[in-house]
């Protein structure tokens, strides 16, 4: 999957992304949703529907970056420093509070 960050420039824009997100057989949600005119929203498409999401926004000239080019590569990442991070022994001083933990773990 990749998330798109797509800027409307008009209520109507907003409209179509809205449109774009309620399209069930595209398997699309906003993480940011499209709120006002010139405001980013985020968009995450799988890998199938990207083709079909792109030519849409292109079609209806709204604007887009990407923004992560592979979410389970960064899924992955983090699942990778969190098992590392299970190896080091545990203690009040080392324990990380800003991380993702397992009921396990904590």
């Amino acid at each position: 999957d990749q998330v798109l960050r797509i800027t409307a420039s008009n209520e109507e824009q907003i409209a179509l992304l809205r449109a774009l997100g309620e399209q069930a057989d595209l398997q699309v949600d906003f993480w940011l949703d499209p709120t006002s005119p010139g405001h980013p929203a985020d968009l995450r498409v799988p890998f199938p529907s990207l083709q079909a999401v792109k030519i849409f926004l292109e079609t209806n000239s709204i604007s887009y970056s990407i923004m992560i080019e592979d979410v389970q590569e960064l899924v992955d990442e983090e699942n990778r420093a969190m098992m590392k991070s299970r190896r080091i022994e545990r203690s009040t001083r080392t324990f990380d509070f800003a991380s993702y933990h397992t009921i396990d773990e904590v």
